[in-house]
C-alpha cells in the first residue's frame, strides 16, 4: 500500500490538519472517469480531514437512509410506538362476536409475526373463538399509492422482497415469506411451504428438486393478476441443507396480509367467517385490542442495519400523516418528503440544492454530495436526545447488518466503523457508504464515500472504498 507523501504528513501536522484537496494529497480512491464526491471531517473540532469533490451531488442509493433516520427520530422521536387498533362493532354471544373485525392501520413497518402471534394468543384468552362477519382493514391513514415509481415495474410479478407495496396495515413488511426445506433423498422434491401458515386463499406451486450436498439453489417469482397472486418456487436444495426461507413482496396487500392475519387467528381456534375486505373504522366500533410497535428507535435501527426500503418508505408516509395532523388519507410520500426536505434546511442548516424523491433511496433521482451528509452525520453527533438510538443504528463493520461481510476478521477495522451502505445498479452503477469510524490519532471522524459510474462496477467500488477506509485508520 502506498503512503501518503511525507510533505503531505508534515504539512498536515504544522496546520492540525486543516483542508486538504485530493490534488494536494495521495488520492484515496484511483481515478477512473466515474464521479465521486468524499469528504472526511474530524468530529472533536470540524477539521477537514480529506475531500474531493465534497459539494458534487450524486445518487447516494440506500445511504439517503442516512438522512431518512435522523429526521424520523427527529420528528416522532426515539420512544414513539405506533398503535395497530382492532374494533368491533357488533353485539358479543358467549364465545362469538356478531359482525365484522376492523383492524385500522398506524403505519407500523415492523408488524412482524413476534406481535400476531401475541395477539391472536390475547384475542384466544379473552375467550373469543369467532367472528362472524368479515374482516375489513383500514388502511385510510395513508394515500392509496401503495406502489411509488420506484416499485411499480414489479406490482405484476417480483422475485424480490425490497419492492414491497406500503400501507398503513403491514405484515412481515409486506411480503409473503416462504420455507423450504430438503426432501428425504436426493431426487424428491423440496418441501414448500408459507411461513409460519398456510395461506389457502394464495397459490404456492413447488417446482423443486433435492440434490446430494449442502448446496442451495432456490428462486422464487410472485405473480399478480387481477387481484389474484401465486408463487412458483423452482431450484434445488441440497439434503445436508438447512431449512431455508425466502420473502417475495406482495402483490395485492390488502387481501393478502388479510390472510396472513386471518392464519394467525385460525392457529388460535379463532374463525372470521366473512371475507377480507377494504373499508373505514365507524365511529360507533368499540376498541377491542391494540398493538404497540416497537419504539421508534428500535425500527430505525432494523431500517439502517438491513437496509428495509418498507420501513424507509412507510416511516416517510407516516411521517407525512403526523405533519398532516393524522387526517384521512394524509400520509404521503410527497407530505413525509417535504418533511425531511425541512429538516434538512432548518435544521441542519444545508443551503445548497439537493434532490430527495422518496425515503429508501431506491429512486435514481435523489441527489446529496458527500458534504450534505456529513453535514446531517456532524448535525445529529450534537443531539444528545437522539445520537445514541442514531449511533445504534448504524451496522457494525465485520459485525452486523449490511457491513458484516465487510472487513470481516480483519482487527484493524473490526467493529471501529459504524455506516449504512448503498448500491444501485441502474441506471448508472451506484455504490456508496457514509458514517462514523472511530480512529486511533483523530477519534470519531464522520465519513461520506459516494461512487457512481457507468463503467465502473459496484463490486470493483466497494473493494476501493474498503481500501480507502483503511488507508484512513493507517495513514491519515
Amino acid at each position: 500500500m502506498r503512503r501518503l507523501s511525507t510533505s503531505f504528513m508534515l504539512l498536515a501536522v504544522s496546520m492540525s490538519i486543516a483542508t486538504i484537496p485530493a490534488h494536494a494529497q495521495s488520492r484515496l480512491m484511483p481515478p477512473d472517469g466515474g464521479s465521486e464526491s468524499i469528504l472526511i471531517v474530524r468530529m472533536s473540532d470540524g477539521k477537514t480531514i480529506y475531500e474531493s469533490s465534497p459539494k458534487k451531488a450524486l445518487i447516494p442509493a440506500s445511504v439517503t437512509k442516512v438522512l431518512t433516520s435522523a429526521a424520523m427520530l427527529h420528528y416522532l422521536k426515539p420512544a414513539t410506538t405506533l398503535k395497530t387498533k382492532f374494533f368491533i362493532n357488533g353485539p358479543r354471544t358467549a364465545e362469538s362476536i356478531q359482525g365484522p373485525l376492523y383492524v385500522k392501520g398506524d403505519g407500523d413497518p415492523m408488524l412482524v409475526n413476534e406481535k400476531l402471534w401475541q395477539m391472536a394468543a390475547d384475542l384466544k384468552n379473552m375467550g373469543i373463538t369467532k367472528f362472524e362477519g368479515d374482516l375489513i382493514i383500514d388502511n385510510s391513514l395513508f394515500d392509496d399509492e401503495e406502489r411509488d415509481s420506484s416499485r411499480m415495474d414489479r406490482a405484476k410479478e417480483s422475485d424480490r422482497a425490497y419492492d414491497a407495496p406500503v400501507t398503513a396495515f403491514g405484515i412481515n413488511f409486506n411480503t409473503l415469506p416462504i420455507v423450504i426445506s430438503p426432501g428425504l433423498k436426493a431426487g424428491d422434491p423440496a418441501k414448500v411451504n408459507f411461513d409460519p401458515y398456510p395461506l389457502p386463499g394464495i397459490g404456492l406451486r413447488n417446482k423443486t428438486s433435492t440434490t446430494s450436498g449442502s448446496e442451495n439453489h432456490i428462486g422464487a417469482v410472485r405473480s399478480t393478476s387481477n387481484g389474484d397472486s401465486s408463487i412458483v418456487v423452482n431450484g434445488t436444495i441440497g439434503t445436508q441443507n438447512p431449512t431455508t426461507k425466502v420473502y417475495r413482496s406482495m402483490g395485492d396487500p390488502l387481501m393478502e396480509t388479510g390472510e396472513q392475519l386471518r392464519a394467525f387467528l385460525l392457529n388460535e381456534g379463532i374463525t372470521i367467517k366473512g371475507r377480507v375486505k377494504g373499508g373505514k373504522v365507524p365511529a360507533s366500533a368499540k376498541l377491542l385490542y391494540t398493538i404497540d410497535s416497537y419504539d421508534i428507535a428500535y425500527i430505525v435501527q432494523g431500517l439502517n442495519h438491513f437496509s428495509n426500503n418498507y420501513i424507509a418508505d412507510a416511516l416517510v408516509k407516516r411521517l407525512g400523516a403526523k405533519l398532516a395532523g393524522d387526517g384521512t388519507n394524509s400520509g404521503s410520500l410527497d407530505a413525509g418528503v417535504d418533511g425531511i426536505e425541512k429538516f434538512l434546511k432548518n435544521e441542519v442548516g444545508i443551503k445548497d440544492k439537493f434532490e430527495i424523491h422518496n425515503g429508501s433511496g431506491l429512486d435514481h433521482r435523489n441527489n446529496f454530495s458527500a458534504d450534505q451528509i456529513v453535514k446531517v452525520l456532524l448535525y445529529m453527533q450534537k443531539r444528545m436526545d437522539l445520537f445514541p438510538e442514531y449511533l445504534a443504528s448504524f451496522p457494525a463493520s465485520g459485525w452486523t447488518g449490511t457491513l458484516k461481510k465487510r472487513f470481516k476478521g480483519e482487527d484493524l477495522l473490526d467493529g471501529m466503523v459504524r455506516a449504512k451502505t448503498g448500491t444501485l445498479t441502474q441506471p448508472v452503477a451506484v455504490s456508496s457508504i457514509a458514517g462514523y469510524m472511530g480512529h486511533p490519532k483523530h477519534g470519531m471522524l464522520a465519513f461520506a464515500i459516494l461512487n457512481n459510474s457507468k463503467t465502473t462496477t459496484v463490486a470493483e467500488f466497494r473493494k476501493r472504498q474498503d481500501n480507502a477506509l483503511r488507508k484512513i485508520w493507517e495513514e491519515l
